[in-house]
């Protein structure tokens, strides 16, 4: 089982820096999830909301942003939103990127433009495309990227056949679950719903999971885990 940094190490330093994901790595986590906007003008930047105000106490929304206005921002402790080309500059050889792309501001046309910043920078092997829009999923697939559908809570709300059949619609490598699952379906019909999934040939990546009691429910299943957690989590690798 693989353990990434939410948004890099999100408990302790500021989320989605070069910080924060530098120590990730320091304190052992196997890789990140971080994700992925754009600014006014075109440039792919590495932040969760589609505005700065939330980590900076800055009002604005990056579709009227340019990139040197973002790049202004103090996010925490000086740091500043990295670019895509700059995470992934800080990412060890061999360390897994879950990178999650945002539908709030990029759209298909987008796809090959980030692809051709990652082709060269990391190896697809460590690396995952995800969201929660199926439309952003299947150029990549396409590609032939290792891809990850998103799971939220309007789709779990819908109920267990209409949750497998997006998910066996698209066929993505993995399938990204709320640890809430459980609950939302309850233990059962989750359990159910996984062991079909993955009768499938599909694999589950889970997040955020931030307590032993939480590893502990996903352990027969999870692949990866997605924690603001790190240290916490790390004793629960296996070779998985």
């Amino acid at each position: 089982m693989l353990v990434l940094g939410h948004r890099g190490y999100r408990a302790r330093f500021p989320e989605n820096t070069l910080l924060g994901v530098r120590m990730a790595f320091q304190f052992g986590a196997d890789g990140v999830e971080c994700d992925l906007q754009k600014t006014a003008d075109g440039r792919y930047v590495v932040i969760h909301d589609p505005s700065v105000e939330r980590v900076s106490g800055v009002p604005g929304e990056l579709r009227s942003l340019t990139f040197d206005q973002v790049r202004g921002i103090d996010v925490g402790r000086g740091e500043r939103v990295p670019e895509l080309a700059e995470l992934l500059s800080v990412i060890p050889r061999g360390k897994y990127l879950d990178l999650e792309l945002k539908g709030e501001t990029l759209t298909e046309a987008d796809c090959i433009s980030i692809a051709s910043i990652l082709a060269p920078r990391i190896d697809p092997a460590n690396l995952m495309i995800s969201s929660f829009e199926p439309r952003l999923l299947y150029p990549f697939k396409g590609m032939g990227y290792t891809i990850g559908l998103l799971v939220g809570k309007s789709l779990i709300s819908r109920g267990v056949a209409p949750l497998a059949a997006t998910i066996l619609r698209l066929r993505p490598r993995y399938v990204n679950l709320p640890i809430g699952i459980f609950s939302a379906l309850g233990t059962k019909r989750s359990r159910l719903l996984l062991r079909l999934l993955r009768s499938c040939g599909l694999r589950f990546l889970f997040w955020t999971v931030n307590t032993v009691e939480d590893a502990e429910s996903i352990m027969d299943f999870a692949h990866i885990v997605v924690t603001d957690e790190v240290e916490g989590m790390l004793p629960l690798r296996s070779g998985r």
